[in-house]
């Protein structure tokens, strides 16, 4: 039964450290241009097609990118279930809210086309970014569970990066919504 727990950790490890960079930067870079974005709209998914400059060779490398490890102790292995369930109760109540157009983000690429309403209930009303903090617990539930230094370091740079992120998504929530999203911050913290 241990093996077959350890087998299911490490494979969710690796979809987390090859999955999840290339989205990340994706969401990045729209973030920090979305005006020159809104121009292309829908077709600024065609990045996404970026997608095996960073996912393939870490799929590619991954026997060496894993073979990294140090055994984390029985209460960080516990840290990283608590995390899941976390990040998996955090990401059920946000499906809840969120629309799978709003998720992918066309109202953000095509606000003129997509209007919707700014999103305040739910899970929304406690966090403005229940995604990000859901994505970030999975990472650090990948990292816990498992020790793989892919990732902490995967962790550590979702750390730097994901705030920048966040305030470059802020700035075009700001002008998208106005008065009301900045009511909207002053009421709801930005993770948690």
């Amino acid at each position: 039964m241990t093996t077959i727990l350890w087998l299911v950790a490490a494979f969710f490890a690796q979809v987390i450290a090859i999955g999840y960079p290339p989205v990340l930067a994706f969401w990045f870079i729209i973030h920090l241009n979305i005006e020159r974005w809104r121009k292309v709209g829908k077709r600024a998914y065609w990045a996404a097609l970026a997608w095996p400059v960073i996912g393939g060779p870490l799929l590619y490398w991954r026997q060496e990118i894993f073979s990294v490890r140090r055994p984390n102790p029985w209460w960080v292995i516990v840290l990283g279930i608590v995390a899941l369930g976390l990040s998996l109760r955090i990401a059920s109540k946000a499906g809840k809210s969120i629309s799978l157009r709003t998720l992918v983000g066309i109202p953000e690429l095509e606000p003129q086309k997509n209007r919707q309403p700014l999103l305040q209930s739910g899970i929304y009303s406690s966090t403005r970014n229940p995604v990000y903090v859901a994505h970030w617990l999975a990472i650090l539930a990948s990292a816990a569970m498992t020790g793989f230094a892919a990732n902490w370091l995967l962790l550590a740079g979702d750390s730097l990066v994901l705030p920048l992120m966040v305030r470059a998504e802020e700035r075009e929530l700001r002008g998208r919504y106005g008065a009301e999203y900045e009511e909207y911050t002053r009421r709801v913290r930005r993770f948690v």
